[in-house]
């Protein structure tokens, strides 16, 4: 088992922007949506020891780009390894068009 750093893309710091403005503002609960944040970054953190863990996105291009991914609750998280570190690219909800949001970013 190998240590990782973990690094957010700026595309991923928007995806949690913009979790955090839907959960606030839809259904007007603060506190929802900072625990929300806090139960999807703690998830991310944890790559730091188990980056290695999860499985490959099985499409193409993104299995040949050596893109992982993991579910925490309703949402995916999608993040690559480069060296020793854990990239993430995309925190979306699972309902969304994974492929779509994935297209962005290969």
């Amino acid at each position: 088992m190998n240590n990782f750093k973990v690094s957010y893309t700026k595309k991923a710091e928007a995806d949690l922007d913009r979790i955090y403005d839907f959960v606030a503002n839809e259904y007007h609960n603060l506190n929802a949506a900072v625990r929300l944040l806090q139960q999807l970054t703690k998830a991310v953190d944890d790559l730091s020891f188990m980056a290695d863990s999860y499985h490959h996105f099985q499409e193409e291009p993104y299995l040949s780009e050596g893109i992982r991914y993991f579910s925490e609750g309703k949402y995916s998280v999608f993040y690559k390894i480069i060296d020793d570190t854990a990239y993430v690219i995309r925190i979306v909800p699972g309902a969304i068009d994974l492929l779509k949001a994935l297209s962005e970013i290969v």
